[in-house]
């Protein structure tokens, strides 16, 4: 039960929701994708590698191991402030 009470398991679930929720097209202009991973958006105004990113499934592992990362840096500011 300890792995669902961390962030690194619940941020990079909802992030694959996220990705399925927009593989089936109802997020036409990819906006809920982008307004939920400031990762992409950073990516995108980068216009050098903005280019280079046009396979989906790329950005969809980017936004979920984006997630997995962000979890897992704030499951550790937790557990630096946690007792023992």
């Amino acid at each position: 039960m300890q792995l669902f009470k961390r962030f690194s398991f619940w941020l990079p679930l909802l992030s694959v929701l996220v990705c399925i929720f927009n593989a089936t097209g109802i997020d036409d202009y990819n906006m809920l994708l982008v307004l939920t991973s400031p990762h992409l958006a950073l990516l995108e105004n980068i216009p050098s590698i903005g280019r280079h990113l046009n396979g989906m499934t790329i950005i969809y592992f980017i936004n979920v191991f984006g997630w997995l990362v962000i979890g897992l840096i704030i499951d550790l500011i937790i557990n630096q402030f946690k007792p023992a």
